[in-house]
């Protein structure tokens, strides 16, 4: 099962930059945990690259940063959570978190979510950091982390985002989840050690507080909340039904019990299925945000503001998708007559994660260019630069009003990781391949194995976003071997060669870099007579069946000469 405990770490106090009463700092400590049930009939929602971005409204930044230890394939999970949850959720300036790697021991939590909550004295309600920097103020921040998630190493975790079982944790749920922590999802509420069931911050409750209510309709902030604890609080959170109800005027049960300590805590729903369920087991793979989870954030404050002012970008629909090679032209809309005094900005999301101004305007109508240079902004997993169009103006009812368009541009997919294992077969002159890969921009790859003491290849075709395995089995170990990948998506094409020498008295295996790109293919028959040389190297794919000798020079000067069989 994966639940949350929380714990009070400390309370911190501070003066907040031009504030004129003192801004209290509160750390609640979430644990997560999965179900390590025997494993059976497993949820999957695997990620669906996206198809889950639905408006330009959305696209604020998760800004991720990645302690000691965070290996490849955890970065590119955190990436594809943070990114996830950008795309749902409105984000008007940005949230960051911190990850970071720690042995806690294979029969503790999995992860830990470390969440800052601001308050300030007489005030009600305490506030998750990262929701109090994008919404309640205007200040520079003080520290420089909304929350520090803590994962497990001793955790057995798996990292694919294909719809296959797998008897692990799926590591991309978890980090979706502690993300969700740390935007506000779950109560205040703890059983201290020292004072029994108690809320966290004295006189203080969460947003997530506030929704709560039991089946009478009594509401968990009318409880007392003085630091001590009281029969009422206690009898509340062990009630069997206890709802969260947005602002939909929807009403969602949470799970509790009489056992109110541990991970028995307000922070989860009832139900099965959905991102923040309790009982999510191990091999689960919930990789998609729901709208239960989405609404109770919204009615949090996690909201866009309503406008009467729209951005028409045309060539480009509402989900903001776009082409990084192509220019673009905008106009505003509004619902109440005419629109003055227009102030337009063009930005791009640089390598830093910060945005760059590109280009402004003050006329009715807004041009953008083409992007001259990709390798200047920062690309997501999805090989995507994020921008932003955004217009402030005045309507007819002379009021100045502002609206914001994300745009996402496509460009080429890359690879970001390749390692390759040897295994040899013992007692036979035979080795077995594996090629982990980490890549951008698509869920389509192509491979395709040849060795030269074969008259046979090995194709392979992948369609899974982001990261996968390939094996090859039974490779010779006299002779070279090659493997050509290939990612491919509407914007252009990227190609990995790695060339294995032979095993017998084996030499480093040879990789061409993943920003290589080839400049030049040569084909000849095996007396060595030119076919054909071309830029293109799906061309070699459609070669008629016999054996060939390929040359492939590369831009950055490497050449590999190969014999393949079609």
């Amino acid at each position: 099962m994966k639940k949350c405990l929380l714990v009070l770490v400390g309370l911190l106090t501070l003066q907040g930059i031009g504030l004129t009463m003192a801004q209290q700092d509160t750390i609640l400590v979430f644990e997560g945990h999965m179900n390590t049930t025997p494993w059976g009939s497993q949820i999957m929602k695997p990620c669906l690259p996206r198809t889950e971005r639905l408006s330009s409204d959305f696209g604020g930044v998760i800004k991720v940063i990645c302690g000691a230890g965070i290996d490849d394939e955890m970065q590119h999970c955190i990436k594809a959570a943070a990114l996830l949850w950008e795309e749902k959720l409105y984000i008007p300036e940005n949230v960051v978190l911190k990850f970071e790697k720690k042995e806690l021991g294979a029969e503790a939590a999995d992860f830990q979510a470390q969440v800052r909550y601001t308050s300030f004295p007489d005030a009600k309600t305490t506030y998750p950091n990262s929701y109090y920097q994008n919404f309640l103020t205007d200040d520079e921040r003080v520290y420089d982390e909304d929350a520090i998630i803590l994962i497990n190493e001793d955790t057995d975790w798996e990292y694919s985002f294909n719809g296959k079982a797998v008897d692990k944790k799926n590591f991309t749920t978890a980090m979706l989840r502690a993300i969700a922590i740390s935007l506000g999802f779950g109560s205040s509420v703890v059983n201290d050690v020292s004072h029994g069931i108690i809320f966290s911050i004295e006189g203080c409750f969460s947003p997530f507080d506030n929704l709560i209510v039991d089946s009478n309709n009594v509401r968990l902030n009318e409880m007392p909340n003085n630091g001590v604890a009281s029969q009422e609080l206690s009898s509340f959170v062990s009630e069997e039904r206890v709802y969260c109800k947005t602002s939909a005027n929807e009403s969602f049960r949470l799970y509790t019990s009489r056992r109110f300590q541990g991970y028995n805590y307000l922070n989860y729903l009832y139900f099965d299925g959905d991102l923040m369920s309790y009982n999510t087991r191990t091999g689960d793979k919930i990789q998609q945000i729901d709208e239960i989870v989405l609404g109770v954030l919204r009615t949090i404050g996690w909201e866009e503001p309503e406008s009467n002012l729209r951005i028409i970008a045309e060539g480009i629909d509402d989900t903001g998708i776009a082409s990084s090679s192509q220019s673009y032209n905008f106009h505003a809309e509004t619902t109440s007559g005419s629109i003055a005094n227009y102030s337009w900005k063009y930005e791009l999301l640089d390598n830093e994660m910060e945005f760059v101004t590109i280009k402004t305007g003050d006329s009715s109508d807004f041009s953008i260019d083409e992007i001259d240079d990709v390798t200047k902004y920062n690309k997501n997993i999805n090989a995507d630069i994020k921008g932003k169009i955004s217009l402030t103006a005045t309507t007819a009812d002379g009021k100045k009003k502002s609206e914001t368009f994300y745009v996402y541009f496509a460009t080429e997919p890359t690879f970001v990781s390749v390692k390759v294992a040897i295994t040899p077969i013992p007692q036979k002159r035979f080795y077995n391949l594996d090629i982990a890969l980490i890549y951008t921009g698509t869920d389509f790859l192509y491979a395709f194995k040849t060795e030269e003491n074969s008259s046979f290849g090995e194709s392979a075709y992948v369609y899974e976003p982001y990261l996968t395995k390939l094996h090859f089995e039974g490779v010779y170990m006299i002779g070279m071997a090659w493997v050509e990948i290939e990612l491919k998506n509407k914007v252009g094409k990227a190609y990995y060669m790695v060339e294995i020498p032979s095993q017998l008295n084996p030499d480093p295996i040879i990789e061409v870099t993943a920003e290589s790109s080839i400049s030049q293919v040569e084909v000849r028959d095996i007396e060595g007579r030119l076919l054909l040389q071309t830029e293109n190297y799906e061309a070699v794919n459609h070669l008629s069946i016999g054996m060939y000798i390929v040359t492939i020079t590369y831009s950055d000067g490497k050449v590999v000469t190969k014999k393949i069989c079609p």
